[in-house]
């Protein structure tokens, strides 16, 4: 074999264990909340800078009454409350979910990243 092949065969398998490694150690809940929300979101209960209203104490809170946050109408006018399926629904296509609302968001992570990230935000006080 001559010293390229060798070197590309040696990438490939590297490149093969570099994914085992990652799929050994999957991101922490935090890291996924950092990567798809943090940008514009925080966890806390009040509003405050961010772009989005914050995070904390989501389960069972009817959706859009954060108060200081001016939401959109769409939202605010719903009849939603954050529960496993809704949020997982929200995540997977927010506009889908409740049309015209104003989250502007495309989801990065896997599914099951997703589903670990909803569970982990519906247990933040």
């Amino acid at each position: 074999m001559n010293q390229c092949l060798r070197r590309l065969a040696v990438g490939l398998v590297l490149c093969g264990f570099a994914n085992l490694t990652a799929l050994a150690n999957p991101l922490t809940e935090e890291q996924l909340y950092d990567i798809a929300c943090s940008a514009c979101h925080t966890l806390g209960l009040t509003a405050d800078h961010h772009v989005g209203p914050p995070l904390g104490g989501l389960l069972n809170r009817p959706a859009g009454v954060v108060e200081g946050y001016l939401y959109s109408e769409a939202l605010s006018s719903s009849d939603w409350r954050w529960s496993l399926p809704t949020l997982l629904a929200w995540l997977a296509e927010p506009d889908a979910a409740i049309p015209n609302n104003a989250m502007q968001y495309v989801n990065p992570l896997t599914a099951e990243e997703t589903q670990r990230l909803a569970d982990w935000l519906l247990r933040q006080p």
